[in-house]
């Protein structure tokens, strides 16, 4: 591939992997929004990875007989010797279809907990308009530092906000991230799970307490909190669901 096809594709994996700031990341998604072809290219780089999450083996083989069905129709199509450009363009389909059937066969393998809380955990996005984060110089440090990845700083902020504002829910959850973060899990357990009774976050408190159960390598606490993740979450409660399936395999 070209540099600016190799750009192209590590432009989606840092949008996937969150490894892009604030304002990049606004850009991408106003991208998908104008550019289909973006848009495809980064929903199946998303079905590729999280095939393991989201049950996605069957729609995996289709779309990789869509890619060999297209392939076979461009070399039946084309008369002239194979040059340089279209040896490369092959290359690359060849190695993604090799990458692809590598996907598919680990997909066959049962998951570990390890492998399942990889594929599904993302940060918690705490924003400008979460109640409260533009109100005091608190607020705004509690923000900026949660942000940029500061969670020692988020963690102190954070509780200090709590103990005069205990009715915050979103910033009990980011609290609870915070913890994870920074490499305190019984911290990030014990802020989660008083989110369990919330009326507006209990989805969002039990699907992170299921993750850290995985990563801990403890799916049946994992499965018990996918299970109380509410019908009505939306998405959340799909993705609930079609993990606890995959634990359950």
């Amino acid at each position: 591939m070209s540099e600016k096809e190799d750009h192209y594709w590590d432009e989606i994996d840092d949008f996937l992997d969150g490894h892009l700031d604030r304002q990049a990341h606004e850009a991408f998604q106003q991208r998908l929004a104008n550019e289909p072809e973006l848009a495809k290219d980064t929903l199946f780089q998303q079905e590729m990875r999280q095939g393991i999450a989201y049950g996605s083996q069957d729609d995996l083989r289709s779309r990789l007989q869509m890619i060999h069905e297209e392939t076979v129709g461009q070399q039946t199509a084309r008369i002239a010797p194979i040059g340089r450009q279209l040896w490369l363009r092959w290359s690359a389909a060849a190695a993604l279809l090799i990458g692809a059937l590598g996907i598919l066969f680990w997909l066959q393998q049962k998951p570990s907990p390890e492998q399942l809380f990889a594929a599904n955990y993302e940060v918690y996005q705490l924003d400008a308009t979460t109640r409260g984060a533009e109100e005091n110089e608190q607020h705004s440090k509690a923000l900026k530092a949660y942000q940029q990845k500061d969670y020692t700083i988020a963690i102190e902020q954070l509780s200090n906000i709590l103990q005069n504002d205990s009715e915050n829910p979103t910033l009990q959850l980011a609290l609870a991230i915070s913890y994870w973060e920074n490499g305190q899990p019984q911290q990030a357990q014990s802020a989660i799970k008083t989110l369990f009774n919330h009326p507006l976050l209990k989805g969002q408190a039990y699907w992170y307490a299921a993750l850290f159960a995985l990563a801990e390598a403890k799916p049946e606490a994992a499965a018990s909190y996918l299970e109380k993740v509410p019908s009505d979450s939306g998405p959340l409660s799909v993705k609930a669901v079609k993990l606890l399936k995959q634990l359950k395999k």
